[in-house]
């Protein structure tokens, strides 16, 4: 009775012990990041210590074969002079103070062509995300391996066949 008791007490410390870790926050360069990769400049001003993990956080192609240490620099010169000028203010809001303009669409009411907007959905949203380039190559590989396939089956199915006797010389 007693050991019932003590395995019992131990399973429920366990469970009680392990419980759901808490869920640690995004880093803020990930979402400075983030907002450079939507289009290739930032909309809000971040705190100055996400503009430097950023930068230092950025792998070494992307640092050598772009323009974005040079765009991150430039917005954290940005937010020094706005928090400079307004005396620190809120964290996150726009470089220009205000709300940032909606992104330009075509001319016929918003609506867009097919192609667009199958780039838009399938798309990288972040920096994390698959490039479409990939995305692309991977349906053709797919496509590639079964054409194969449906080749190799072909032949299989020909190779497994019933051979038919040539017909008889008639006499």
């Amino acid at each position: 009775m007693l050991s019932r008791l003590l395995v019992i007490c131990a399973v429920v410390a366990t469970v009680l012990g392990i419980g759901a870790p808490a869920a640690a926050a995004r880093p803020c360069w990930k979402d400075l990041v983030d907002d450079y990769w939507l289009d290739n400049r930032v909309d809000k001003v971040y705190p100055i210590s996400c503009y430097r993990d950023a930068m230092n956080s950025l792998p070494l192609d992307v640092r050598n074969y772009s323009d974005v240490q040079d765009d991150l620099r430039r917005a954290l010169l940005a937010a020094i002079r706005d928090e400079r000028d307004s005396d620190g203010g809120s964290e996150f809001r726009s470089a220009a103070g205000e709300v940032p303009p909606p992104r330009a669409t075509d001319d016929e009411g918003g609506k867009r062509g097919f192609i667009p907007e199958v780039i838009d959905k399938l798309g990288p949203k972040n920096a994390s995300s698959i490039p479409v380039p990939l995305l692309v190559l991977a349906a053709i590989a797919l496509l590639l391996v079964g054409a194969a396939g449906v080749s190799y089956g072909a032949r299989w199915y020909q190779a497994r066949r019933i051979p038919v006797a040539p017909p008889e010389p008639r006499a």
